[in-house]
């Protein structure tokens, strides 16, 4: 490292390096107000650091040493932000606490290993009380950094196949909690028709399409038409609304994911909710909506800890929440012979492990519920 003078009587102490993918060398440079000791060890120590940051961002297939991963989740945030939805992120931001709070920061990348990982996601089951669905959500966003480091240069070979050693529970009883049966759909309906029936619409609606809570709360009236005598609806944006006050919700201009991007045929009785709430709107209008102070957006939240309530009222051992219509739209296509593809489309999932599992389990129980008419064949 070396000082040059500056024409406002400062010191710029400079530093090179070589690219090792041009071989030409490369100036860094910092100024201080004067030439000292301290200043000569701070300059130094920030023009390293410099040194080491553009180093570690060149794509030369050298695996770059000294990366804590505490560092790569931060570097990993700024890229995936731009990558995904608000509300997305957001449930990043929450995985990202626990990460931390169970995982090393200090540890460097390029030693991380399959079994350091399972290790210690394994803790966080057996140890620390998390739920398996809970641990699988932050194995996910593991596998995520960890592939974002491999490409990086971070880490020498990408992370294998992490085989976690589950917490064993009642499978069947965990897919069943997660849908509502008929008579279960038609008691929370009643109970929230009783105190809130736009909210009993939109759970509904949301029964009869299986559309996300934020796609049928940002749903406009242009986005509903008829086409060849049957009804669609075309559903290509989201309420922008995950830690946000009422006031801020938006409509997001793009879906949660790409393939949310969809058109789903719409049953009768979903159009006939649609006649009954377009009436004297534009087309640009909400289809659900409830004018308050705050504005004309209906708050999901306020839906969910109305259900809430609805659970305990009514005893059920499920938890109950908007999503939980979601699912139990999925069921009742399972129930009806629908192809779990079929399904998964008209869901707006790329591929899903639960409408998956609902599916298996509700084709079994069609399967063995049925599987008595056999002997009733005769001639």
């Amino acid at each position: 490292m070396w000082t040059e003078p500056t024409k406002t009587g400062k010191v710029k102490f400079v530093e090179q390096f070589k690219n090792p993918l041009t071989l030409k060398y490369t100036r860094v440079s910092i100024t201080m107000d004067k030439k000292t000791n301290t200043t000569r060890k701070l300059a130094q120590q920030t023009l390293n650091k410099r040194i080491e940051e553009k180093l570690r961002h060149l794509a030369d297939g050298q695996i770059k040493e000294g990366v804590t991963f505490g560092e790569l989740i931060e570097e990993f945030e700024v890229y995936y932000q731009q990558m995904v939805k608000p509300s997305t992120f957001a449930a990043w931001k929450n995985l990202k606490v626990h990460i931390l709070k169970n995982f090393n920061s200090d540890i460097l990348v390029s030693k991380i290993t399959n079994k350091y990982l399972v290790n210690m996601l394994e803790a966080m089951i057996y140890q620390r009380g998390y739920s398996n669905t809970y641990v699988g959500l932050i194995k996910f966003k593991i596998n995520q950094l960890m592939r974002y480091a491999y490409r990086h240069d971070y880490s020498a070979t990408p992370i294998g196949q992490l085989e976690i050693n589950w917490k064993r529970d009642n499978s069947a009883k965990k897919i069943e909690n997660k849908y509502l049966d008929d008579d279960e759909v038609k008691q929370v309906l009643e109970a929230v028709r009783a105190i809130n029936p736009v909210h009993a619409d939109v759970l509904l609606w949301q029964y009869l399409t299986g559309m996300r809570i934020g796609e049928i709360l940002a749903l406009q009236i242009k986005k509903v038409f008829q086409e060849n005598g049957k009804w669609y609806v075309k559903i290509d944006c989201t309420l922008d609304y995950s830690y946000k006050p009422k006031s801020k919700y938006t409509i997001s201009s793009t879906p949660k994911t790409q393939s949310s991007n969809r058109t789903i045929l719409l049953p009768d009785k979903a159009v006939r909710i649609f006649r009954q709430y377009c009436l004297n709107k534009q087309p640009n209008d909400l289809l659900f909506s409830i004018q308050t102070k705050t504005g004309i957006f209906i708050n999901p939240t306020s839906i969910n800890n109305r259900l809430d309530i609805i659970q305990q009222e009514l005893k059920l051992d499920k938890p109950l929440s908007t999503h939980i219509f979601r699912h139990t739209h999925a069921s009742k296509l399972a129930e009806l012979g629908v192809p779990v593809e079929l399904i998964s489309k008209r869901l707006g999932h790329k591929d899903s492990t639960i409408t998956r599992e609902i599916y298996l389990h509700v084709t079994k129980k069609t399967a063995a519920r049925y599987s008595g008419l056999i002997n009733h064949l005769d001639v």
